[in-house]
């Protein structure tokens, strides 16, 4: 246990090694949560009075914001059940960067739920045990419990992950299997819990409908994946993490089924309410078309419909869904439409007109969108310290092993390789050197199976007119340069010193190759173990 800790204090100082870029995005993310700060002391020196929510309508852009990252951190389980249930190979490959993003989700939404409760000392009174949390009546104690336990579940999945991947060891689904499996129900309880929130108040007819769960979820799998794809997208070209097209292209393919089903539901519900035509559809009349010359809502209202709708057609089409362009056009559309059609346009609707008939149109003060720039800010700021410290051990830069142990290729190689068919083509395999920044590629046949190897040079070396129909097969080395994945630490520089090579492939027992060791992964092993 004592070097766990200790291991994990060496990987918290990845925290401060980046170059500009990186150093100019803590800034600025550090600066925004210290205006957000500034702006919540004011908030609890003056009360919620320096807000825009006041008795007619109690909840605004605080609550808005919890309610669309509520979504965000639900959407991690459309990456979880492909991936973990489904073996997806390329979507197992980046759900743990997902279930981080769920983590910094849920952080953001404790947040908003504790800066709008107004004084911090509050939150004492929904602690578990400690508060009276008016436990099972109380939806809120509910909330506490279901927003408490996904966090707990993710942190605990994502951080075993890693730690499994820090030592140079494959993750044992014996342990994080039964937590895979709560988190898929748990996951959809979260939302359904916060839809709960509204539909249990009958005062307020605009919530007070038995689709409203379903709404929600169908729009968090809109909105969530598709700010993983841009996320992922950003990942992919900054670090060496490699993220295939074809999980982003899958989970493209997933939001289009769930925004025909958001669409198909919205539609339903304005449907119901319009064509009754009676005095509970005032609510929906002032979101869409404004009510007695109150209308600040209206045009927001028809903006996020018309991304929504754009967006659905975007994804809805696979030349569309799989051309970056207009794929990045549709992520943006409708993480747009659904922040401000689950946001502003679900929560304001719900108070106006309220109980007594009077309108009082809400607009969210300065101080509290500094706050609410603030908390994303935090989100944001933890989301990358995770990154910087998950893709180092992803990547397999940073390991930890013990004097005792007998290290051996596969705990010191890296996953970034090159591996091709032996009918691929000349092109396709300098196209991906060059893509991939690597030097050699391995050459498989129909099983996978490692049958010979390729070195840059030896594409350099044919002239153009020998390029010509050639494949991997015909000009690659063998007997290949590989070696077992449980061969010593030891004997791995007396195999690249006899080969005369820098870096060899390593094979499994069924001869498919699982990543490459270099003399640098050996050195650097060497030099830890000896440090220790």
């Amino acid at each position: 246990m004592i070097q766990i800790i200790k291991n994990f204090f060496i990987a918290l100082r990845q925290i401060a090694i980046g170059d500009k870029k990186y150093y100019a995005w803590v800034s600025f993310l550090s600066f925004l949560i210290l205006l957000g700060v500034s702006a919540y002391i004011g908030q609890i020196n003056r009360g919620l009075i320096i807000t825009g929510m006041r008795d007619q309508v109690s909840w605004g852009f605080y609550i808005s914001n919890f309610t669309f990252l509520v979504g965000v951190a639900a959407a991690a389980v459309l990456l979880v059940i492909p991936a973990y249930l489904y073996h997806f190979k390329p979507i197992k490959e980046i759900v743990l960067f997902g279930e981080l993003l769920a983590i910094s989700a849920i952080t953001m939404c404790i947040l908003f739920i504790m800066v709008d409760m107004g004084q911090p000392l509050r939150v004492w009174h929904i602690l578990p045990a400690i508060g009276a949390m008016n436990f099972p009546a109380s939806l809120l104690a509910w909330d506490v419990v279901v927003l408490n336990g996904y966090l707990a579940i993710n942190v605990t999945i994502a951080f075993y992950v890693l730690y499994r991947l820090s030592i140079g060891k494959e993750y044992k689904m014996s342990v994080i299997g039964p937590l895979i499996i709560l988190s898929i129900p748990w996951a959809v309880s979260i939302h359904t819990v916060t839809a709960f929130l509204y539909n249990g108040l009958p005062a307020r007819p605009f919530w007070n409908a038995s689709i409203l769960a379903p709404r929600f979820l169908a729009s968090a799998f809109c909105s969530g994946p598709a700010l993983m794809i841009i996320l992922f997208q950003i990942i992919r070209k900054l670090s060496e993490v490699e993220i295939d097209n074809k999980a982003i292209f899958k989970i493209s393919e997933l939001i289009a089924y769930a925004m025909g089903i958001n669409l198909f539901l919205l539609g339903a519900e304005i449907f119901k309410e319009f064509y009754s035509g009676s005095i509970h559809s005032e609510p929906i009349k002032y979101l869409y078309f404004g009510l007695h010359g109150h209308n600040k809502l209206v045009p927001w209202t028809w903006f996020a419909t018309v991304m929504n709708i754009t967006a659905f057609f975007l994804f809805l089409f696979p030349k569309s869904r799989e051309n970056f362009t207009t794929l990045n056009m549709a992520c943006a559309f409708v993480i747009t439409g659904v922040y401000i059609e689950k946001g502003m346009g679900l929560i304001i609707p719900g108070f106006i007109p309220d109980t007594l008939g009077e309108i009082y149109e809400y607009t969210p003060t300065m101080q509290e969108i500094l706050i609410s720039i603030g908390i994303w800010a935090t989100g944001a700021l933890l989301y990358t310290f995770m990154l910087k410290l998950a893709i180092p051990v992803y990547t397999g830069k940073l390991r930890f092993f013990s004097k005792a142990q007998l290290v051996n290729a596969h705990d010191i190689m890296s996953h970034r390789m090159a591996v091709v068919e032996e009918n691929t083509p000349f092109d396709d395999m300098a196209k991906l050197l060059l893509t991939k920044h690597l030097n050699d590629i391995a050459v498989v046949d129909k099983e996978g199976r490692l049958i010979g190897t390729l070195a840059d040079t030896d594409l350099i070396s044919l002239e153009a007119g020998e390029t010509a129909g050639k494949t991997a097969a015909d000009i690659m080395r063998t007997p290949s340069g590989a070696i077992q994945e449980d061969i010593r630490i030891q004997e791995l520089g007396k195999e690249l010193s006899s080969r005369q090579v820098n870096r060899l492939f390593v094979i499994n027992k069924e001869g498919q190759p699982v990543g490459m060791v270099s003399g640098s992964d050996i050195l650097k092993t060497l030099e830890h173990i000896r440090n220790e």
